[in-house]
């Protein structure tokens, strides 16, 4: 599967939702959080998750934060999904 670099600056839809899951015994933190960058008369959203240490940097944003993001993404059924590195 082909991965393609993503690198966006984008406003935090709402605040980010948190979870875990085990992995091989042990618990990673999950957090998701949604961005939208506007485009003259539309807008884009981008679905994000961040794992383990990366979750602490997002338990500081705020709805409407200026984010910016690197990362690939990867498509699933017509949603755009993004995971930052």
């Amino acid at each position: 599967m082909d991965r393609e670099m993503i690198n966006i600056n984008a406003n935090l839809v709402k605040e980010a939702e948190f979870s875990e899951f085990e992995k091989d015994g042990e618990s990673v933190q999950v957090a998701n959080f949604a961005l939208v960058k506007k485009y003259g008369n539309g807008k884009e959203y981008t679905n994000c998750s961040v794992y383990g240490e990366k979750v602490e940097i997002v338990k500081e944003f705020e709805k409407g934060d200026l984010i910016h993001v690197l990362g690939y993404f990867k498509e699933k059924k017509e949603i755009r999904s993004t995971r930052i590195l």
